[in-house]
C-alpha cells in the first residue's frame, strides 16, 4: 500500500468563505509575472503561501493516483489556516473545510483520508470542532501548522487540545507557515518558502519537546512534514548541547526523557528532497518513522512530477523490501488507523 501523507487541497467553499470574512488574509490576483496567486497576510504585512487550484476535482486526483501507483493521499488545508483568523469567521472556515474534506472522502472512502484544521484562536471552538470533526464527519487527524498565527505549539492554551487528541487517539501533523521570526527571513514570499519554513519546523519540533508537549502526550504521534525542517541535519550539534548541559537542562525544563529520544519520536514526511539529502533523515529518524510526502498538487504536471520524484528517491534509498514498504504506507497506515492492504 501506497499512502501520500502530503497532499493538499483548497476547497473552493473555504477560499469563498476567506473571502466573505475579509480577515487578516487575502488571496491576492495573479502575479503579473509568474501568474500564480499568493495569500497576504495583513497582519505580518507579508505573502505567506502561494494558491494552487489544481487538484480540486477528485477525479482527476484519482486518475493521477492510479497512473503513479498512490493507494492514498491524506488530504489536508495547506496554510492559511483557520488559526489565522478569529471569532465566528474562524468557526466557520474551519467547518467549510472540514465538511469539503470529509465529502470527498465519504464518497472516495478507499482514496482519501482527511485531516481536520481548527478555529484555534478560541480553545472551546477548537475543542467542538475537533469533536464533531472525529464522531460526526470521520476525519482521521489534526492538520496542525508549525504556528499557531504566532502562538507557538507548547502554549498552555493548547493543552486541552493536545488532552482530548490523546484520548481520542488522534495524530497530529504539523506543516509549516509563515515563520514566528519574519524579521530574520524578510518580508518576501521566497525566504519564507524557501528557508522560513524549515526554521519554523524545527523550531516547532524543539517548542514540542522542550516544553514537554511529547512528554506529556506519549499517546500522540506528530508527523511533520519536508522531513523535519534541518532537525536531522543538525543532530550532532543538538546532541553536544544537551552533553554538555545535561544536569542544567532537566533542571530549567523538568525533562525526564533525553530530549535526543524525544526528537526521534516524531514521524517525519518526505516530500520535496532527493534520496542523498533522505539518507541523512534515514540516519536519524529510522524507517519506522518516515512516511511518503509528495506535496501534491503543488508543481509541474498538475502535481504529478513531485510525485514521481519523491516515489523515485525512496526507491534509491538503501532499505530493505519490508522497511520499504513501512515508508511507502505502513507507517503511515498506523499513525492513522488505516486498514493496510
Amino acid at each position: 500500500m501506497v499512502i501520500d501523507f502530503q497532499s493538499h487541497l483548497f476547497p473552493e467553499e473555504y477560499l469563498n468563505e476567506m473571502a466573505r470574512i475579509q480577515g487578516n488574509v487575502i488571496l491576492e490576483a495573479p502575479d503579473p509575472y509568474s501568474g500564480m496567486s499568493y495569500f497576504y497576510d495583513k497582519q505580518l504585512k507579508c505573502r505567506i503561501n502561494t494558491a494552487t487550484f489544481q487538484g480540486r476535482e477528485p477525479e482527476r486526483r484519482v486518475e493521477h493516483m492510479d497512473s503513479l501507483g498512490v493507494d492514498i493521499q491524506v488530504l489536508s488545508v495547506p496554510p492559511p489556516g483557520a488559526d489565522r483568523f478569529d471569532g465566528d469567521g474562524a468557526v466557520s472556515l474551519a467547518r467549510k473545510a472540514n465538511d469539503a474534506l470529509a465529502r470527498i472522502c465519504k464518497k472516495y472512502s478507499r482514496r482519501f483520508v482527511g485531516l481536520f484544521t481548527l478555529p484555534t484562536a478560541s480553545t472551546r471552538d477548537s475543542l467542538d470542532e475537533l469533536e464533531r470533526s472525529v464522531t460526526e464527519l470521520g476525519l482521521r487527524g489534526f492538520g496542525c501548522y508549525s504556528n499557531l498565527n504566532g502562538r507557538p505549539l507548547d502554549s498552555e492554551e493548547l493543552f486541552p487540545i493536545y488532552e482530548r487528541l490523546a484520548k481520542l487517539g488522534i495524530s497530529v501533523y504539523i506543516h509549516p507557515t509563515a515563520p514566528l521570526a519574519t524579521q530574520a527571513t524578510g518580508l518576501d514570499i521566497m525566504p519564507v518558502l524557501i528557508f522560513g519554513w524549515a526554521f519554523d519546523s524545527t523550531v516547532a519540533m524543539t517548542r514540542l519537546v522542550y516544553g514537554r508537549v511529547m512528554e506529556r502526550f506519549p499517546e500522540i504521534d506528530f508527523v511533520v512534514a519536508d522531513v523535519g525542517g534541518v532537525l536531522p541535519f543538525f543532530a550532532q550539534r543538538a546532541t553536544n548541547i544537551y552533553t554538555g548541559r545535561t544536569e542544567e537542562i532537566r533542571r530549567k525544563y523538568g525533562l525526564k526523557d533525553n530530549p535526543l529520544d524525544s526528537f526521534k519520536k516524531f514521524h517525519v514526511d518526505t516530500a520535496d528532497h532527493p534520496s542523498s539529502t533522505l539518507k541523512c533523515v534515514l540516519d536519524f529518524f529510522g524507517p519506522d518513522r518516515l512516511v511518503l510526502g509528495t506535496n501534491y498538487p503543488y508543481g509541474p504536471e498538475e502535481g504529478c512530477l513531485f510525485i514521481k520524484n519523491s516515489l523515485r528517491s525512496i526507491e534509491e534509498l538503501p532499505l530493505k523490501k519490508e522497511e520499504k514498504a513501512k515508508v511507502l504506507g505502513g507507517n503511515a497506515a498506523r499513525v492513522l488507523k488505516v486498514a493496510s492492504a
